[in-house]
């Protein structure tokens, strides 16, 4: 069962045989449904996680820059046509 309580539709008893195996991720490099690396290379698989990880401002200061933002846009001198 799932979280959901929905009976779950992954065959875990093959999971667990290919996981014991360590049998090998089917991969295709020229399908561009198969991803952008290859997940049976450690090094591919490495590099493109250095590459993905981005850092992002801390959600107190993303709110302190737009505050910061919407002050300046208050301080533009109006303009009548």
């Amino acid at each position: 069962m799932t979280i959901s309580g929905q009976p779950s539709k992954t065959d875990w008893d093959r999971v667990r045989r290919e996981v014991e195996v360590d049998s090998p991720i089917p991969y295709d490099a020229s399908d561009p449904d198969d991803g952008p690396y290859d997940p049976n290379n450690d090094e591919a698989v490495e590099r493109f996680l250095t590459e993905a990880n981005r850092v992002h401002p801390p959600k107190a200061r993303r709110r302190q820059e737009n505050r910061q933002d919407r002050l300046r846009q208050c301080q533009t001198p109006y303009r009548s046509h």
